[in-house]
């Protein structure tokens, strides 16, 4: 945070105050020389409904719609249709007003949103379109829209329909919604600032991530198809075999190795608290060996043991691999593409729940470059790319958790 914010609290009439109702009127993070207590309005007090219709027999303007049914969720939903449909009904929308679906549901529960990628447009009369007066700072309602107290409050004075989750918001309702807002426009401008500052560095920041993906999977098709090129099919059995069945003596469940779906690792402990374990024989799996379940290997639950997994155990439904004859990290690389992995579904057998046993699975065939410098480095450069993307991902994290806190302590 910056040096301009600072603690409620420890500041103005807050910190003495012992009335729950004053104390509402101040949020818990405000910026420095703002001491007065916010106001409390009703949305109806503070705002104007959009009421003007289109004149024209057929849209002149871009004709604003949203991709679910109930409640608008967010600008990047919104489309532009040129369309030559009557919209006599339609209300014009312009830059800066607000649009929100009158139909929430549990699954959308978001408040209304501002329109800002265009000049001037068209919307059905189905949805609530209004514009706040001038005397506010249109931005600081931007944000003050986002999040779970507005929707509380129209779920719990909407009238139900046939379904009980989704509720009908009328006029009356809309305009008694109790907000707070700083007197000061001064102070409304900087919280808008703040917000608007994180949610642009936010989407730069996941733009980065975008476009970083990208060329990872850019470099795994060449990588690809430099493989069906050059690449000699080899059968898996030249690299992978059983290793020796250790059994383990297992005490507790923080023992036992899980490899979870969609190539997302591995993890210690199981997820089942009905799993007994004196029921089941599991055997030590070892650093470096493949590792996958015979029942998910097709939805992507394979992977490599890294050494903070040695010696934990598995049952035979979740075998280790050991592999020789190649550049472990390289084969893992080839295995771990989808078009490895939920190929195996072709040879999975049994009735109900199907399994991938080890010997279908070492007959099958790879095309791989046997060169034990370019298979290094391959791993060098999917290694380098993990770390980016890993890197990446983090900094996104962390502008989300700064967004959230801004939005969750800035405004009451």
């Amino acid at each position: 945070m910056t040096d301009d914010l600072m603690k409620s609290s420890g500041s103005g009439d807050a910190g003495n105050s012992t009335h729950a109702d004053e104390q509402r009127l101040y949020p818990k993070v405000r910026f420095r020389g703002f001491d007065e207590p916010w106001k409390k309005v009703k949305l109806g007090e503070i705002s104007e409904k959009i009421t003007q219709k289109n004149n024209n027999s057929c849209s002149q303007f871009p004709v604003l719609t949203n991709s679910a049914e109930y409640g608008i969720v967010y600008q990047k939903d919104f489309f532009d249709k040129n369309i030559a449909i009557n919209t006599d009904n339609y209300y014009v929308v312009h830059t800066e007003d607000f649009v929100y679906n009158p139909r929430i549901s549990k699954q959308a529960p978001y408040g209304p949103i501002r329109v800002n990628h265009l000049k001037t447009g068209v919307m059905s009369p189905l949805y609530y379109i209004f514009k706040i007066k001038d005397d506010f700072n249109i931005g600081f309602f931007e944000f003050l829209f986002i999040g779970n107290k507005w929707h509380k409050f129209m779920y719990q004075n909407g009238d139900s329909g046939a379904r009980s989750d989704r509720y009908a918001i009328k006029d009356k309702v809309f305009n008694k919604l109790p907000i707070y807002i700083p007197q000061k426009i001064e102070e409304q401008k900087l919280i808008f600032e703040i917000n608007h500052k994180i949610n642009s560095l936010l989407y730069l920041q996941q733009r980065k991530l975008e476009l970083i993906s990208a060329l990872e999977k850019g470099l795994g098709q060449i990588i690809k198809q430099q493989n069906n090129k050059y690449g000699i099919t080899f059968s898996l059995n030249n690299f992978l075999e059983i290793p020796p069945q250790i059994q383990a003596r297992i005490k507790n469940k923080n023992q036992l190795l899980t490899v979870k779906l969609n190539l997302q690792g591995l993890a210690r402990g199981v997820q089942r608290d009905t799993l007994s374990l004196g029921s089941t024989k599991y055997f030590i799996r070892h650093t470096g060996e493949l590792i996958f379940g015979k029942q998910n290997i097709f939805n992507g639950s394979i992977a490599l043991i890294t050494k903070e997994f040695d010696g934990l155990a598995t049952s035979n439904d979740v075998p280790s691999l050991k592999i020789s004859n190649i550049n472990p990290q390289f084969l893992f690389y080839l295995l771990k593409n989808p078009d490895f992995w939920k190929h195996t579904e072709l040879i999975a057998t049994g009735t109900g729940s199907k399994r991938v046993h080890i010997h279908d699975l070492l007959k099958l065939h790879i095309k791989i470059i046997p060169d034990a410098k370019y298979q290094a480095k391959i791993v060098s450069l999917s290694r380098n790319f993990e770390k980016i993307v890993l890197n990446q991902q983090i900094i996104v994290k962390e502008c989300e958790k700064t967004k959230q806190f801004l939005l969750q302590n800035l405004f009451i």
